[in-house]
């Protein structure tokens, strides 16, 4: 069973993101910014995050940054969402959706970016 963390400032997106992932058998943390994301991700282990870009206090870009800068965070998978039709060039996330997200199109990249975290590198 995959762990997600869902983060986003809006509780209805938090709330629809949520009920798609657990009708997959996820078990589903939530965040409704980069700083309360960042509080969970020391306590718990998760397989994927997916942040909504723009959030008042630490956004996802910086979010995204700082787990890719810290050796214990890197390797999680990073989905991206926004409203924004480009997505930031200067973050190394792993994928990217535009809002507003079909739950089919959502859940498939989390298993897409998922499967991808458990093959070997070499």
């Amino acid at each position: 069973m995959k762990t997600v963390l869902l983060v986003d400032d809006d509780p209805a997106t938090i709330e629809a993101w949520t009920i798609c992932m657990q009708e997959a058998d996820c078990d589903v943390l939530c965040a409704y910014d980069g700083n309360a994301a960042l509080a969970l991700l020391a306590e718990h282990s998760v397989d994927i995050v997916v942040s909504d870009w723009m959030m008042p206090g630490l956004g996802g870009a910086l979010l995204c940054q700082t787990m890719k800068n810290d050796n214990s965070l890197a390797r999680i998978p990073f989905l991206m969402i926004s409203g924004h039709p480009h997505p930031p060039a200067f973050v190394s996330y792993d994928g990217y959706l535009q809002k507003p997200v079909d739950m089919e199109t959502l859940l498939s990249a989390v298993n897409r970016l998922c499967a991808a975290k458990t093959r070997p590198l070499y």
